[in-house]
């Protein structure tokens, strides 16, 4: 029993070991066109060929028919696609490809762990049922729940900085800077405080340069982010660039509205926090307290009732003796 202990507290600390590791950032896709280009394409090839592991690429080949028929429904490719979007990955049907793959072998990872602790034996059949049903299931679900959980970073720390950052792009439009300009002028300012938010600016200046439309430019930013007022934002930036109403007027009174926003969500988390701090404190906190401070008291209580008893015993004792002297 042990050795199962020992084996499903590795499998544990791994599997959170890797869901809390950070995401490698990947290059702007820009940046990564131009590379491209500038790159001979037979050494780009070579170069990623010795990258590649060789059991990696084996891995892959045989479990290729298992992920082709998990690739085959239009609903499952797009699900992943919005995945690799959200967290700014790239979302080609290669990329796609390679997360499922990715998941596959992970799942078969697990199976091989359940087979590992099922051949120590000692197990009851619903544990065995549970074991081969959960590992492989948890195993399997790890590369898309980290995904999610950057997703979620990133959409905190978009809505935490927004303001910050409209803050920057009224000021930028009030100067005389256009849209364009005030965009990538603001995500290089923001470029220290928050990066993520300043990669996405960033991005939406490179677009329009490169030749996209702005509203499309500021279409794709909504959805790349699952952030409600980005989405307010790039709905207010559409509406303004199509009526021709003054930008700076409308940024500012935004800005007031987002950061209204945000305080009156740092006030209902504070509102919460009494609340989540009672179940920790009845049982962890008071508990610790009683022993520390009723501890003294009932050991010098106990003392005293083995002095009381002794000394009664003493006095019954020595009537005793009177009595037969």
């Amino acid at each position: 029993m042990i050795n199962i202990s020992l084996l499903l507290i590795v499998i544990c600390v791994a599997g959170i070991i890797y869901l809390f590791m950070d995401l490698e950032e990947e290059d702007d896709i820009l940046e990564r066109r131009l590379k491209s280009l500038v790159k001979n394409k037979e050494s780009s090839n070579a170069a990623k060929i010795a990258k590649e592991s060789f059991l990696i690429k084996r891995l892959g080949e045989l479990v290729a028919p298992v992920v082709n028929s998990l690739t085959r429904k239009k609903q499952n490719v797009n699900t992943i696609k919005q995945l690799l979007i959200q967290a700014g990955k790239p979302s080609t049907d290669e990329d796609v490809i390679k997360l499922v793959t990715q998941k596959v072998i992970y799942g078969i990872i697990g199976l091989v762990f359940a087979f590992a602790i099922y051949s120590i034996g000692g197990l009851d059949t619903m544990m065995i049922t549970i074991l081969f049903v959960a590992t492989p299931l948890t195993m399997y679900r790890l590369p898309e729940m980290k995904l999610k959980r950057y997703i979620k970073h990133k959409e905190t720390e978009i809505s935490y900085n927004l303001p910050d950052a409209l803050d920057l792009l009224t000021v930028c439009v009030e100067a005389g800077l256009g849209l364009d300009a005030a965009l990538f002028r603001v995500s290089q300012e923001q470029m220290r405080t928050c990066p993520i938010l300043a990669v996405e600016l960033g991005r939406v200046s490179k677009d329009i340069l490169a030749g996209v439309p702005r509203q499309e430019a500021f279409r794709n930013l909504a959805n790349r982010n699952n952030v409600e007022d980005l989405r307010s934002l790039t709905s207010l930036l559409i509406q303004t660039d199509k009526l021709g109403t003054s930008i700076a007027q409308s940024l500012k009174v935004y800005s007031d509205t987002v950061r209204t926003r945000r305080r009156q969500k740092a006030e209902a988390l504070a509102a919460k926090a009494s609340v989540k701090m009672v179940l920790p404190l009845v049982l962890f906190i008071l508990p610790s307290m009683f022993i520390v401070f009723l501890t003294p008291a009932v050991i010098s209580l106990i003392e005293n009732f083995q002095s009381m008893s002794v000394g009664s015993d003493e006095q019954q004792e020595q009537p005793a003796e009177q009595q037969q002297h």
